[in-house]
């Protein structure tokens, strides 16, 4: 996640809407708005929000996308645009990230017990539930797959159809990153200067920042996934940037969404992000049991225009490691910098913003990709 570090918003001419609740979840949207109609562009903002809600939530049994988990093979499903548009962008970033980023794991992160309802039901503490064999990982992998899904537009309308009926949709790895872009469309339709979107981390710097009539650039602390000055600082940044304006900025790491499991040879780290291989990040079998990696991406953040883009990126290069992952930034021609337990490397121009007060930079060695 990341912390905009803005201060004094009201006072340099912004209307400052509070996070609230969105997407049915612990998931908070907030604003700041400067120039234009700003409560009525907030308005449009929250209802489009809650939209794209209605149609993708898993925690309401009414929603297409819930529908379409529980439809048989080869019952079409009529679905939002909202859903229809997830589903494409969600196929486009299968392709461009090898499947790295997968709309279809459903399946295997409630095999792996790291799906919201069964973290949940965790509440944080270690689980002893036995972890899944590789070979029931492999078959579930199998179908775990957006190619199984058709996807029609008819006459206005939109439709899923699944090819194999073990196949479930979760639009969670790109709905806020796509929320956040839909936010910048209605931005544009007005005589917005300035403005902050940031759903739950997923952020969008809109022109420059303006004080007092003065433009400069926005500073963006990343969080620190793994805090090294112990406890007081839990919430410190592992780093700052300095952003300029009309950018979404947009991290994942795997110290969001986890689960230790308590094993004969100790506790096991089991992240919520799942690999092509159908095994969660910094997990390996060595042959007879599942064990933790030595190193792996703990967290990455992507910069780049599109924030639903973004947030597939991000999440894929936790999944591909820090040289896949970069070469894939690379690739895109976003920025973006990715930290492991031991390293971390940038990628493209990125403006470090007063990095020596923050917690952690300076003691992780930089990896040249």
């Amino acid at each position: 996640m990341l912390c905009v570090c803005v201060c004094g918003c009201a006072a340099a001419g912004y209307t400052v809407f509070e996070p609230i609740a969105v997407f049915s979840d612990d998931i908070l949207f907030s604003a700041k708005i400067s120039g234009g109609r700003a409560d009525y562009v907030y308005k449009r903002m929250k209802d489009a929000i809650s939209e794209i809600d209605n149609e993708i939530s898993l925690s309401k049994a009414d929603s297409a996308l819930s529908r379409f988990n529980n439809a048989a093979q080869n019952e079409r499903i009529e679905v939002g645009e909202h859903a229809f548009n997830l589903f494409k962008l969600s196929c486009e970033y299968y392709e461009l990230t090898d499947g790295a980023f997968n709309c279809a794991a459903l399946p295997l992160s409630r095999l792996w017990r790291v799906d919201s309802a069964s973290l949940a039901c965790l509440n944080g503490e270690s689980d002893a539930a036995d972890l899944p064999s590789p070979e029931r990982v492999n078959e579930t992998t199998a179908y775990c797959d957006p190619n199984t899904v058709t996807a029609e537009c008819v006459d206005g309308r939109y439709y899923l159809t699944k090819t194999n009926g073990n196949t479930e949709l979760d639009f969670g790895g790109i709905a806020k990153g796509y929320a956040v872009d839909e936010c910048v469309d209605i931005l544009n339709e007005y005589d917005v200067s300035s403005a902050l979107i940031d759903i739950s981390g997923n952020a969008y710097f809109y022109g420059s920042y303006i004080d007092s009539g003065v433009s400069s650039d926005w500073g963006v602390g990343v969080l620190s996934p793994r805090p090294r000055n112990g406890p007081s600082l839990s919430r410190g940044y592992v780093v700052a940037l300095s952003l300029g304006g009309d950018v979404s900025a947009v991290t994942s790491g795997d110290y969001m969404r986890y689960r230790t499991v308590e094993t004969s040879d100790g506790k096991i780290y089991v992240p919520h992000i799942m690999r092509a291989n159908g095994v969660p990040l910094g997990v390996e079998y060595d042959g007879n049991n599942w064990k933790n990696s030595d190193d792996w991406v703990i967290s990455a953040t992507v910069i780049g225009n599109s924030s639903a883009l973004s947030d597939a990126l991000s999440t894929a290069m936790c999944a591909l490691g820090i040289d896949k992952g970069g070469e894939l930034l690379k690739k895109v021609g976003y920025k973006g910098l990715i930290f492991t337990e031991k390293k971390y490397t940038i990628i493209g121009e990125v403006s470090l913003y007063r990095p020596d007060i923050y917690d952690g930079y300076r003691r992780y060695d930089y990896y040249e990709l």
